[in-house]
Order: C-alpha cells, then sequence, then structure tokens
C-alpha cells in the first residue's frame, strides 16, 4: 500500500520554549537549522521516530538532508506586487516544505521529567497535512518512569502502543486524499500592467468565467469552490487536484497554478500568467499581457 512521505520537525511551541527562533519581516518563524546545530536531543528524538516510521514503511524526508539541500539549491522567494499595492511572497517555511515536498508534517514537543533516580519523557506529536496545514492525526503520552537517561529510550518505550493508531489514521488520511484529490487554494490576481480586466470577454465568456472553467477541468470530480473576490482577484478554495500529474510526478498548487497558466498563454487568450509559490497548498496566478 503507497503510504504518504513524512518529515519530523519540532514544534512551534517547543521551538518557543527553548529559544529556537528567526524574524523575517515582521514574522518569526521556527529556526529548525539553529535548532539542529545545537540540540543533540533533537537529533536523537527525530532520528528515533524517523526509524520507527521507517519500519511501517513510511517514505521519510529527513529534516537534517532538506535542510541541507535548501541551503545549497538557494532556493528563491518570488516577490510580487498585486495590483491592490500588496506583496506577495512566501515564508521560509513554505519554501521549506516545498523544497521537501512532503505529505505529512510531524510536529514534536517533549519535555524529559525527573522522580527521583528515574526519568520519564511526555511527548506530544501532531501530523499536519503539509497542503492544507490541518491536524489529521496526534498522540499525546507519558511514558513510564525508567533508570535509563538515554532520551530515546524513553521515548520508545513512550510511544510502543501509541504508534499503530497514530499511523493507521496517517493511512487513511492519506486514502482519503488519493481518492478526492489535494486541498489547495488558488487566487488569480490582475497586474498593473493588464490592459483587461476579469470581465474582458473572449468569445461569449467573460475572463472570469474562463479562469473558473480552467481550473474546474483540472480538478478531481470537478470539486472546488469560489471565495469571496473582488475586481482585481479572484479567489478559490477546496480546489482539489490530483495527487501525482499525468507524468506520474506529486502535485502541488504551483504545479497546478502552472497547467492553468499553459493554457491562458494559448490562442485565444494569449494571457501572460505569472505563477507564485505560497507553500505546497497555495498559489498566487499574475495575470498580465506582458
Amino acid at each position: 500500500m503507497m503510504k504518504p512521505s513524512v518529515m519530523v520537525v519540532p514544534s512551534d511551541t517547543w521551538c518557543k520554549h527553548n529559544g529556537y527562533l528567526v524574524e523575517d519581516g515582521n514574522e518569526t518563524y521556527p529556526d529548525y537549522q539553529k535548532a539542529i546545530t545545537n540540540d543533540m536531543n533533537l537529533l536523537s528524538v527525530i532520528s528515533m521516530i524517523n526509524t520507527i516510521m521507517s519500519d511501517r514503511d513510511f517514505p521519510l524526508e529527513n529534516l537534517e538532508t532538506v535542510l541541507k539541500n535548501y541551503k545549497t539549491e538557494n532556493v528563491e522567494r518570488a516577490l510580487y506586487t498585486a495590483k491592490d499595492g500588496s506583496v506577495l511572497r512566501s515564508n521560509p517555511l513554505d519554501d521549506l516544505y516545498r523544497n521537501a515536498l512532503t505529505d505529512i508534517v510531524i510536529q514534536i514537543t517533549w519535555s524529559v521529567n525527573s522522580t527521583g533516580p528515574k526519568k520519564s519523557i511526555n511527548l506530544n506529536m501532531q501530523a499536519l497535512d503539509s497542503y492544507t496545514n490541518v491536524q489529521v492525526a496526534g498522540v499525546e503520552c507519558n511514558g513510564t518512569p525508567s533508570f535509563s537517561t538515554n532520551i530515546s529510550v524513553l521515548l520508545e518505550e513512550a510511544l510502543r502502543s501509541r504508534m499503530d493508531l497514530f499511523c493507521e489514521r496517517l493511512v487513511q488520511h492519506f486514502l482519503d486524499v488519493k481518492e478526492k484529490g489535494r486541498d489547495i487554494s488558488i487566487d488569480v490576481c490582475l497586474s498593473e500592467s493588464a490592459d483587461f480586466d476579469f470581465t474582458t470577454e473572449y468569445g461569449d465568456y467573460e475572463l472570469s468565467e474562463i479562469i473558473t472553467n480552467l481550473i474546474a477541468k483540472e480538478c478531481v470530480g470537478y470539486k472546488f469552490s469560489r471565495a469571496p473576490s473582488t475586481e482585481s482577484m479572484l479567489r478559490y478554495k477546496s480546489v482539489r487536484i490530483p495527487v501525482i500529474d499525468s507524468n506520474g510526478i506529486p502535485m502541488d498548487a504551483y504545479g497546478f497554478g502552472r497547467n492553468i497558466a499553459r493554457k491562458l498563454k494559448k490562442e485565444p487568450y494569449n494571457i501572460t500568467t505569472k505563477v507564485v509559490s505560497k507553500g505546497l497548498g497555495k498559489a498566487v496566478l499574475i495575470v498580465t499581457n506582458e
């Protein structure tokens, strides 16, 4: 059975509590690189959970390896200005997760408690769909006090009886996604240079209707919803896209947006569209006549 790929990361709460944060503009994000470099216990915990997931045949993306590749490739974040002057940009976590292209992100929070000479571990794991950031499974466990000081041993003892149900929920979520499609959102906006708008007609249809029809045809089962839109932006949510494209390559919101852009570029529209990734689960299409 095909299973979702997973990547284990420290939770935002754990990073904040331990001082591993980085500022990007006016936002603050977990500093995974600093945490991995400075906290040996984090490496032990991630390694143990990776081993447990690997033993259950889940494809893995190792955080340390992804961070190295991300730094080496110097993934560029696209910056564009929408018609209303707002900046469209992705944040560091969006870029990292898109580079990893994993189905599930498992966020972990833990603490080690001492009772006399014995130690125990409290652990919380949250499995998030990396496309929607919605929790799809979770487990919280308190390990039995032990004389061992090895955090991996304490962790394995705490998780031993809880992992089967956790993994079953991951698989069930992935099967549901394969059947119904991934859930993403798409925004379409006009650039300043556009000499047309969403009411411009091509044949018998306005541009807004054409874009809506193109999105519908690319969806699994034509499933999507129109969110409240404006004169300069069309919004689509709960857009269900295939897990893999016609070439067998995993599809994300950016890839889906590129498919729409290629169709708009052809006759009779001849519309150039820039696609901006905002993580695995969202893309912004900027239409222009440049």
